[in-house]
């Protein structure tokens, strides 16, 4: 009987050793198992590369076309007559040029008007003068902006910032 004891125990001994493959042949079973698995199961890793927004700049903008009045000044006499044409700039956003001209288009005729009224409500006197002068295009400016770009200062698309005459002639 302690004979079949050590035949048993010895048996079992030999048979594990027989029946496994050597550690280091796992071992490098399972590494090829886990890098093929982490190679197919795990996304690739991707870059992110953060490229800067174009600012978009503000340009500034000449209207093409000339508004021209002939209107009368204020007078005591009341027999003066003016000619006036004048061109003016606005600045717009790159991006938003097009949205600009599409409502200078809608509110031409509008801001021709209300330039004739700001005209008519001058004196030859004060069209005469540098410091009248001055004073018209910053009221030509002002309303203008007013009537071509309605809306809030924050949300207006674009706003006139220049008015320069091109041609003056007084009687």
């Amino acid at each position: 009987m302690a004979d079949d004891k050590k035949k048993d125990g010895g048996d079992k001994a030999q048979e594990g050793k027989k029946k496994g493959l050597p550690a280091i042949v796992m071992v490098a079973i399972g590494a090829l198992v886990g890098g093929a698995g982490v190679v197919f199961a795990v996304p690739p890793k991707e870059k992110i590369v953060h490229v800067e927004e174009k600012k978009l700049e503000d340009i500034d903008v000449t209207h093409p076309d000339e508004i021209q009045h002939e209107f009368n000044p204020k007078s005591n006499a009341g027999r003066g007559i003016a000619r006036l044409a004048f061109k003016f700039v606005y600045t717009v956003r790159e991006d938003l040029e097009e949205d600009a001209f599409t409502s200078i288009k809608t509110h031409w005729e509008l801001g021709k008007a209300i330039s004739l009224e700001v005209l008519s409500n001058r004196s030859i006197q004060e069209l005469n003068s540098e410091l009248g002068r001055r004073q018209l295009e910053r009221d030509l400016v002002d309303e203008l902006d007013r009537t071509l770009f309605p809306g809030k200062k924050d949300e207006k698309v674009a706003r006139v910032t220049r008015v320069f005459i091109t041609r003056r002639i007084q009687q």
